[in-house]
């Protein structure tokens, strides 16, 4: 019985025991691929959660490259500071949370809570709080040991000279990227490259190791061709112009003519960049005017009419243009002067803005020679000077113009350019016929490298030389006797343009509204700078609201850059008995008489002047009889004035000189 039982029981425990053993193996193989699984499959995913939790990687933002003028005066700049952000998922109590930030950071209770709950239910892991931290705020928030509390090292940007330039240099938005302006058109250069902290914790979470996974680099510096006093001048005249006559919109370029740089760009309305952006009615204070806003010029275009008539037709300063009365017909279509001038030489046309006479002109030039040099000026092309939003213009190719569009491009009109397109193709005048493209910017600087200074522009014929010295002395005659007379400076020459374009409203045509420009240049021998004016949207015309504006600006300028003066100082007046107008007028036409023979009789002394004919009589004769008379006798007038013929030089029947030109001195 005994052996039986020992027989029976030892199956069963082999039994067992192999039992054992398989379930033993069958979980050592369980094991055995489960270590597989996290060693091999899973030990990336694995190292980096591990990672995670041993250490924290915070991204360290780049410091901001600065903006500066050529005089190095700071236009942007930034600093170091730290901002404060939350993880909404990890809050353990959002009241007690939303009370202690708050408290901490100097914010709103229920702003933070509105934000924080709206995190959460988006289930958002990132919310930024606090954007400028002080250093007593950061050093209360580590001393709590929060989770979910991340402190940010960013860098606050600062605008030193607040509403100077800001349309140029523009700003930044929320995320710290650049929302118009320089900040904008040079966002990869300024921003720089961002790094990451690493932060090693223990089991307590308490950082005991710092290092870097690429360290920061800040961003370029970029300064600009703008001359601080300059702009300054500028924005003070644009501004008070703006202001007095409660005109909308406005730009104005001051360009140096040698160089093409752009020494002042103002716009208005203005805005402080230090202000973030809230509404959209705001946006319109922040558009650069002086190259996003397209407008038709006109009669400043009678410059570049009159430029291609000097080059493709035999016409001279001194031609004569029929004007006819006020009206003229073209195709069912009138067009206006102010006034009857009949017939008025060339350069008169020009000093008058007379709109018929400029649109003979055209027709003289013809519209394919007159689209040539308005594409040689620049109109209808952007001059990419590293600004976003700028407008080419309008300028259509000649097959899409209709029958009479050569009279209105004559003059300004069916065509559109900006303020400084305009200073552009005056700079080509005021430049002897080549241009030099406008820049803005002047050199780049990496953190610790050397100056990198941007290309200069390289010099293009557009007109003839002779040309451009002949419409320097034409626009000259703008501002002595013509349209331009409140654009005078003082102890400068200046030459220029007005430009009164009527502006047009689909449905309601042209009103009397108008986009007043004045373009000129300063002095008129040897010009240094050109300043254009636009005022957008005024009841009134050029001459009396840009001129003054370009005399004050030109006039600041010109002394700043340190031009010597090519006028003499005026004389004091002194306290001689008061005289009637009649007889101021006559003494006055007597001197200039004897001033006249005596810079005559200086010339006859001159031993180059050889014998020639005599100068015949034109006093008292009209304009029309003085170019008559002097084409059939073989002689070159140069006309001033209008009316009726006063004084000449030479005097009558003196003897002429070679070149056989005479001065005659026209008034009413």
């Amino acid at each position: 019985m005994d052996s039986n039982m020992e027989t029976t029981a030892e199956p069963q425990s082999h039994k067992r025991l192999i039992f054992v053993t398989w379930c033993a193996l069958g979980w050592g193989l369980i094991i055995f691929g489960r270590l597989v699984q996290l060693q091999v499959f899973e030990h990336e995913e694995l190292s980096k959660r591990a990672q995670a939790q041993q250490s924290k990687k915070t991204k360290v933002v780049a410091l901001r490259g600065q903006i500066l003028m050529r005089d190095a005066g700071k236009l942007a700049m930034s600093v170091p500071v730290d901002a404060i952000s939350i993880n909404p998922m990890q809050i353990p109590d959002v009241d007690f949370a939303t009370s202690m930030l708050a408290s901490t950071l100097e914010l709103k209770v229920a702003d933070l809570e509105a934000s924080i709950m709206e995190a959460r239910t988006a289930r958002r892991g990132y919310l930024r709080i606090k954007e400028h931290a002080t250093m007593e705020q950061v050093d209360r928030l580590r001393s709590y040991k929060l989770d979910y509390v991340t402190v940010e090292a960013v860098g606050k940007r600062i605008y030193p000279k607040q509403t100077l330039a800001a349309n140029v240099v523009g700003s930044l938005n929320g995320d710290g990227r650049g929302e118009g302006g320089l900040e904008l058109g040079s966002e990869e250069d300024l921003a720089g490259l961002d790094g990451h902290l690493i932060v090693d914790r223990d089991s307590r979470s308490r950082g005991y190791n710092r290092s870097y996974e690429g360290e920061p680099t800040a961003g370029q510096d970029i300064t600009l061709t703008l001359d601080e006093g300059i702009q300054f001048i500028a924005e003070k005249a644009l501004r008070e112009a703006m202001e007095r006559e409660n005109i909308p919109f406005g730009s104005l370029v001051v360009l140096h003519v040698k160089t093409g740089e752009i020494l002042a760009m103002a716009s208005w309305p203005t805005f402080d960049p230090n202000v973030r952006f809230q509404d959209k009615r705001e946006f319109s204070g922040r558009l650069n005017n002086a190259l996003t806003v397209p407008f038709e010029p006109g009669s400043v275009c009678k410059v570049m009419t009159i430029t291609a008539a000097l080059e493709t037709t035999n016409l001279r300063p001194e031609t004569p243009i029929v004007c006819g009365g006020t009206v003229m017909r073209i195709l069912g279509r009138d067009i206006h002067d102010e006034h009857a001038y009949g017939v008025l030489p060339m350069q008169m046309v020009l000093a008058k803005s007379s709109n018929l006479g400029a649109v003979n002109i055209g027709m003289r030039v013809g519209k394919e020679n007159l689209y040539h040099y308005m594409k040689l000026f620049g109109f209808g092309d952007t001059l990419g000077i590293g600004l976003p939003g700028e407008s080419g213009g309008v300028m259509r190719p000649t097959r899409q113009w209709n029958p009479d569009s050569i009279a209105s491009i004559a003059i300004g009109h069916e065509m559109m350019t900006t303020t400084l397109q305009l200073a552009q193709a005056a700079s080509i005048i005021a430049n002897n016929g080549t241009l030099m493209k406008p820049r803005l910017i002047l050199h780049r600087q990496s953190p610790g490298g050397p100056i990198e200074r941007e290309p200069g522009a390289v010099p293009e014929r557009r007109i003839k030389p002779e040309t451009a010295i002949m419409m320097r002395r034409m626009m000259e005659m703008v501002v002595l006797e013509g349209t331009g007379k409140a654009a005078k400076l003082k102890g400068y020459t200046s030459g220029g343009k007005t430009g009164t374009g009527k502006i047009f409203e689909q449905g309601k045509g042209y009103r009397s509204l108008y986009n007043s420009t004045f373009m000129g240049f300063a002095p008129v021998a040897n010009p240094e700078i050109v300043v254009v004016v636009t005022l957008n949207r005024t009841t009134k015309k050029a001459g009396g609201v840009a001129g003054p504006v370009f005399r004050d600006v030109a006039q600041g300028a010109l002394r700043i850059l340190g031009v010597p003066k090519d006028l003499p100082e005026p004389e004091p007046v002194s306290q001689a008995p008061a005289r009637s107008s009649k007889e101021t007028e006559t003494q006055d036409e007597e001197e200039e008489e004897k001033e006249l023979e005596r810079q005559f009789n200086v010339a006859q002394q001159d031993s180059r002047v050889v014998a020639g004919p005599k100068v015949p009589n034109f006093k008292g004769m009209t304009l029309r009889a003085v170019l008559h008379k002097s084409a059939a006798e073989g002689f070159r007038v140069d006309v001033v004035g209008s009316g009726v013929a006063k004084r000449q030089q030479p005097p009558p029947g003196a003897v002429l000189d070679q070149t056989r030109r005479i001065l005659v001195v026209f008034s009413r």
